[in-house]
């Protein structure tokens, strides 16, 4: 059985089951040109942060705005890698519906959800599948764990490091 494209993990497949919402009448139209955009690069400068999502789609500036968390949810911890527990999927609303995502971008198209937004959400699962506990800082600001093999450079005194 092959990978999925988009959505390899639960945290992923959340948003993209927020994009392909199956509670429609008919298929959005948008979503193969999307998912085209993803596959060909045209998502650039993707920056998730907690609140939002910014991109840049085939020139196209894109903005996302998500609704916060008040608390932070129960058994929310990530460890040093940025993996979440698995079973926490089913359990947290990590992912936005388009309805409740504040949406711009500044293409021509008068839909809020136009394909260079949809083709944004298509790249954040994809960013969510390699770094799970970007899925929840994007809705609560979490601090996430460090490595506690990983020290900053700025950190280590080079003369001493090398026994100078």
């Amino acid at each position: 059985m092959t990978q999925p494209e988009y959505g390899a993990t639960p945290w992923g497949r959340a948003w993209v089951r927020a994009v392909e919402s199956t509670a429609v009448t008919r298929p959005n139209p948008l979503l193969p040109r999307a998912r085209s955009l993803v596959r060909n690069n045209a998502v650039t400068e993707l920056r998730a942060e907690t609140g939002s999502v910014t991109a840049t789609v085939s020139g196209h500036t894109v903005h996302i705005g998500l609704p916060l968390w008040t608390d932070v949810p129960e058994g929310l911890v990530a460890d040093h890698t940025g993996d979440l527990p698995d079973e926490l999927a089913d359990t947290l609303a990590v992912a936005v519906p388009l309805a409740e995502q504040h949406t711009e971008c500044d293409c021509r198209t008068r839909n809020p959800h136009c394909a260079h937004v949809l083709a944004a959400l298509y790249a954040l699962s994809q960013r969510v599948d390699e770094r799970p506990v970007l899925a929840a800082t994007l809705r609560y600001p979490l601090t996430e764990p460090t490595d506690p093999d990983w020290i900053p450079l700025a950190e280590i005194d080079v003369a001493g490091f090398y026994g100078g």
